[in-house]
């Protein structure tokens, strides 16, 4: 798969930066790199890149208050953010003040191109979305059924932000966190849960026996027939997103603590964690193939509180 789009690369490791500016290039994208948060800033105003990847820990500016500067300038540049320290919690806090996602560096070969072709997805899917506003919705009850064609997603949940928009329920921002974690949640449903195909399998040979099941399941009996539903209901104060595969289930007990940045490298630990960073509330069902995501409107003044109050210190 090839692109033109643009990505600006920050990590003060040459090493780092060299391997991942090959493995974007290799895909077709024109990649810029630099070495420090303070330099990303000097380049992206004309550049103007279509995705950032950088680095947590980076010396006179963190990835964090990279993230929280270009937030500022450019609400809608998508950031993901690359970590080395099993247990990061600066990445998670990263997560939590508007970065796409996040990239483990022992995964870059595996899971890079593949993370930002993710991400380049749904914002694709944003603008078109966002072009389509209609006026005056204050409720909206969405449902759908998709199969095992894991592209279709980008496209269902571009419909579902179109309801967002309509209702004003949430900035651009914010809506690309909520598409994240419906992404990892309606992925995740057809991959683990319909198919079947553990994510053990990605660790090993660049995830190639992990594609391949997929592959295999799906054109096999019983997994090709499964279908994963998906609704929606929303107002302008909140949105309820439930999932729900045919799959087998899995003991909702032993997940590990997806809030512990402690869990971020752990098989499924990554998108779990995305959910549970992104929305404002997650739960399963007892049998564990159905989860329910929830996210409510946040108002300016809250968003700004904790600025007041160490004003008024």
């Amino acid at each position: 798969m090839t692109c033109s789009c643009k990505v600006l690369v920050i990590d003060d490791d040459p090493n780092l930066r060299s391997q991942m500016r090959t493995l974007l290039q290799a895909d077709g994208f024109e990649v810029t790199t630099v070495a420090s948060g303070l330099e990303a800033l000097e380049t992206v105003d004309g550049m103007m890149p279509d995705l950032v990847v950088s680095d947590v820990h980076m010396p006179a500016m963190n990835g964090v208050d990279l993230v929280v500067e270009l937030k500022k300038r450019f609400p809608v540049m998508p950031i993901i953010l690359t970590t080395g320290a099993p247990g990061d919690e600066i990445a998670a806090e990263g997560l939590r003040l508007g970065a796409a996602t996040y990239v483990p560096k022992r995964e870059l070969d595996e899971v890079l191109c593949e993370t930002v072709h993710q991400v380049l997805e749904l914002v694709k899917a944003d603008q078109i979305a966002a072009s389509d506003p209609a006026a005056s919705l204050i409720r909206t009850e969405l449902h759908f059924r998709i199969g095992t064609n894991e592209s279709l997603v980008p496209r269902l949940i571009s419909r579902m932000e179109q309801a967002a928009v309509e209702l004003r329920f949430c900035d651009e921002m914010q809506w690309m966190q909520v598409a994240m974690a419906l992404d990892e949640a309606i992925v995740n449903a057809i991959f683990h849960g319909n198919l079947e195909v553990s994510t053990d399998l990605r660790q090993i040979d660049d995830g190639k026996p992990f594609f391949d099941l997929v592959q295999i399941r799906k054109s096999r009996s019983p997994y090709r027939e499964r279908q994963v539903d998906i609704s929606m209901v929303a107002t302008p104060d909140e949105a309820t997103f439930v999932i729900r595969d045919e799959g087998h289930g899995f003991d909702v007990n032993s997940i590990p603590d997806p809030t512990d940045p402690a869990n971020l490298e752990k098989a499924g630990g990554r998108g779990l964690l995305l959910i549970h960073s992104f929305m404002d509330e997650v739960r399963h069902n007892a049998k564990g193939n159905e989860i329910t995501i929830v996210k409510r409107k946040t108002s300016p003044r809250a968003e700004g509180s904790d600025e007041e109050e160490d004003e008024d210190d």
